[in-house]
């Protein structure tokens, strides 16, 4: 019979659910013969929590981030936590614990807290018992992950490690994996090929810009301030994905005329463009983070979520990583310095690739794989 591995995640905000198919990808890919099922435990939910949860999230994460950051900061207590806690498991547990049951798994990976607090309740009442581990998908901790029932914990630093063992987590039940990301991000590729397969000149540094950080009047002025200082010695490169407006925007626009700007919708070539650039705009996701990491790309960060945003934000900034800024005339003052100065890009870019582990995912399924076979 085949080893079992379920992987499960809950969908808020994107860096679980990416944390959770780059799992996926890896034991796919090293360990065909052990059965996956990847699930979004929101699935099993009664239909109201389920659009409360995601669409809540996604609701008070964008429009009032400092609400946000107020429940994250508040939330960091277990004292207050049993109320959301029996509420989940009320609207999730019945549907959810039989489908385990079914599946029956030799290990479980989560890549949110969510799912844990159903299969730990679930270890309570002796209703399973399977290994079980936590995927903390930032750089800082919260005490939300903290599960005295969860076997095993796979982190991004070992400070991160240090945090957890101040909740009393035990050093051995801590693997310091990195956050998983997609194979793709590990793969070297040929900067220069990919230089001209995209129509850019290698004399010149290269700006990412990814859309959903601002509206196309605030990217139009970044592109313009930039231009000022640098004249024709920069070139863009600017995915607005799916943002439609963003997209209308620049279709209808005269940035598209510009043989120094490159502009793309939804793009599965990320890994490419982020070879080609020398400087991105990045968000401070978890996730997205990492795969700037793994790529060496020096961040420019603009718009943070408080909270486990923070956190990331904190660290690349300490590891001299990425740069803050916090308005627009900033975010042009700072890529203008940077642009300026090719030394501290490559010192930026080198502290990148220290900090990368763009293994992660693979290093992840290697310790689920050998602790499942060593029950033979």
């Amino acid at each position: 019979m085949p080893k079992r591995v379920l992987i499960i995640y809950a969908t808020g905000g994107m860096g679980h659910v990416k944390a959770a198919a780059a799992v996926e990808q890896a034991f796919n890919n090293k360990y065909p013969d052990v059965e996956i099922k990847n699930v979004d435990v929101i699935d099993y939910a009664a239909t109201i929590y389920r659009k409360v949860f995601v669409d809540g999230y996604n609701y008070v994460s964008a429009k009032y981030p400092d609400t946000w950051g107020w429940l994250y900061r508040g939330f960091n207590k277990k004292s207050r936590q049993k109320l959301p806690t029996m509420i989940s498991q009320l609207a999730i547990e019945g549907n959810f614990i039989p489908f385990v049951k079914k599946f029956n798994p030799d290990f479980i990976v989560s890549t949110h807290p969510l799912p844990m607090m159903m299969i730990s309740a679930s270890k309570r009442k002796e209703v399973i018992n399977i290994d079980s581990s936590m995927v903390l998908t930032d750089f800082g901790c919260h005490s939300f992950w903290i599960d005295s029932w969860v076997n095993y914990y796979f982190v991004a630093t070992e400070e991160v490690k240090k945090c957890l063992q101040g909740y009393k987590v035990k050093s051995e039940n801590i693997a310091v994996t990195g956050i998983p990301i997609e194979l793709k991000f590990a793969k070297e590729l040929n900067r220069q090929e990919i230089i001209k397969k995209l129509g850019l000149n290698p004399k010149i540094p290269t700006l990412l810009i990814v859309g959903g950080q601002f509206e196309f009047a605030s990217l139009q002025k970044i592109i313009a301030g930039i231009k000022q200082v640098h004249k024709q010695n920069v070139q863009f490169l600017v995915v607005a994905g799916r943002d439609k407006e963003l997209n209308d925007a620049l279709a209808a626009s005269d940035l598209k005329k510009d043989l120094q700007i490159k502009i793309f919708g939804f793009v599965n070539n990320m890994e490419e463009l982020m070879t080609a650039a020398d400087l991105i705009f990045s968000k401070a996701g978890g996730l997205t983070v990492s795969e700037c990491l793994a790529k060496g790309l020096p961040m420019v960060i603009n718009k943070v979520i408080p909270g486990q945003e923070e956190d990331n934000l904190d660290y690349l900034v300490k590891n001299e990583a990425a740069i803050r800024a916090t308005t627009f005339d900033e975010i042009i003052e700072q890529v203008n310095r940077l642009l300026g100065d090719p030394q501290k890009i490559a010192s930026m870019k080198g502290n990148c690739l220290k900090l990368g582990r763009p293994h992660s995912a693979e290093a992840l399924a290697d310790f689920v794989y050998n602790k499942i076979n060593e029950k033979k």
